[in-house]
């Protein structure tokens, strides 16, 4: 790896068959989308692509063993990439799934934390973002847009966090100025 400017440049050569290797699984409707991703995924080191899917069907009726990590797409016909987490993480409750889509949208986003995936990655994200996204999924870590508000996660916090602010600035003169002027994003727990 060569660091340069800020951005990671990765030097792509064929894989060798380790054991080290995240085995990741693609499942995406786009033929040329799984191609590409496929021949990406099987030319960095430390990644092996073990296999495509074109739908989630195709993927639960696998008989394999899972992958570590699932690339999965959101917009899918008959089931969606959303739609599909809960059932694939019923069959494979040990698989990180990482989001992989177009979408930048933080209703979609949310829900696709709600249902169980580690990360949200888009399309447009260049390779080394990926490779970086994947590892992170891989390790346990968590990988969301930086656009995300992950208030949208948790509807319930989200609320109660209005309702303070509210309270807060109804006390008015009470309160000191500077905290009048606080928004829900400044608050953590």
């Amino acid at each position: 790896m060569i660091l340069t400017n800020g951005w990671m440049i990765f030097h792509i050569t064929m894989n060798e068959p380790t054991t080290t290797a995240i085995n990741v699984a693609v499942l995406d409707d786009d033929a040329n989308v799984r191609n590409g991703l496929w021949w990406l995924l099987n030319h960095v080191v430390g990644l092996r692509c073990t296999g495509t899917y074109a739908s989630c069907a195709e993927f639960l009726a696998k008989r394999d063993p899972p992958p570590d990590v699932l690339l999965l797409d959101v917009s899918m016909p008959i089931m969606s990439g959303l739609d599909g987490i809960r059932p694939i993480k019923a069959k494979y409750p040990t698989l990180k799934i990482l989001m992989h889509s177009h979408f930048d949208d933080e209703d979609k986003i949310a829900r696709a934390r709600q249902a169980g995936a580690l990360g949200y990655v888009l399309k447009n994200a260049l390779a080394p973002q990926l490779y970086d996204a994947i590892l992170a999924v891989h390790r346990g870590g968590a990988v969301w847009p930086a656009s995300f508000d992950s208030e949208a996660a948790n509807p319930a916090r989200s609320t109660f966090l209005k309702i303070l602010i509210r309270k807060i600035r109804a006390a008015g003169p009470k309160i000191k100025k500077g905290i009048t002027r606080i928004r829900p994003r400044q608050i953590r727990f």
